[in-house]
């Protein structure tokens, strides 16, 4: 015979996650204006594809032909020394109507370094996305920041962007496994994090961007019927901006043991 539950029980099971929800919403408005946006509350079918660490003058422009072919629009958060070094990259993106937006100049960690050094990645990152209409959006390498790295964001005029969805790429895991991650939190206005190529990293067969970009061909592939693929500043528009308080930190090793 099964336990027998009681009225109070069922309420106290049902309440559950509304107050989960309740929770998730104080904290996310807590954190305004300087937590990072995470994603977008938005009744429209909508997507933003991001995408780290370029340009990169092979892995790139293999990703701006894939777009293309999908009709999709992206947000490219650039390095701005790779961007001095590719301006054609930078340029070619931004014609195709995809958004740039700042990396840092040269991918440190925002927690390792100081504050003037901080917005002085931030602003020779915006000066070399400049003559490509860079927008004032800015991601932390690593994703790792602090509150004074995101003052110093907001101090230099750019807002923080994170993403809700990740498809932790930067693996040597197979496309169908990338799949699997992205589908598993994919909502309206959500941001997903992809990697156009990788910057640093601790093992050379990780900078392999060829199940990455089959992951994405699959994905634009199976969500078109349901969802359009926007840039960040175009979702921006479309409803409200989610906002959350992280503070991401890699072990201390990591950055030792990149290459």
């Amino acid at each position: 015979m099964p336990p027998m539950i009681l009225p109070y029980e069922t309420e106290l099971a049902a309440g559950a996650p509304r107050a989960r929800e309740a929770v998730k919403r104080l904290i996310a408005w807590s954190s305004a204006p300087v937590g990072s946006l995470i994603r977008v509350a938005t009744a429209e079918p909508v997507l933003a594809l991001t995408f780290d660490d370029g340009p990169d003058p092979e892995e790139t422009p293999r990703v701006l032909d894939l777009l293309e072919r999908h009709g999709a629009r992206g947000t490219f958060f650039m390095v701005g020394e790779r961007v001095r070094r590719h301006p054609e990259i930078a340029a070619r993106a931004a014609a195709a109507g995809h958004a740039l937006a700042n990396h840092s100049w040269d991918h440190p960690s925002f927690r390792q370094i100081q504050g003037a050094f901080r917005r002085a990645q931030i602003r020779w990152c915006a000066e070399a996305l400049a003559p490509h209409g860079g927008a004032p959006l800015f991601r932390p390498p690593y994703g790792e920041q602090s509150l004074a790295s995101r003052l110093d964001a907001l101090r230099c005029g750019h807002r923080v962007v994170a993403w809700d969805v990740v498809a932790e790429d930067w693996r040597d895991d197979p496309a169908e496994v990338l799949v699997r991650r992205v589908m598993r939190r994919l909502r309206r206005g959500s941001i997903v994090l992809f990697h156009d190529s990788l910057y640093a990293t601790e093992d050379a067969r990780y900078r392999d961007r060829a199940p990455m970009r089959q992951a994405l061909e699959i994905l634009l592939g199976r969500l078109a019927g349901d969802y359009r693929f926007v840039t960040v500043p175009e979702l921006l528009r479309l409803g409200r901006p989610v906002r959350w308080p992280s503070f991401h930190r890699l072990p201390l090793d990591f950055h030792r043991r990149l290459v």
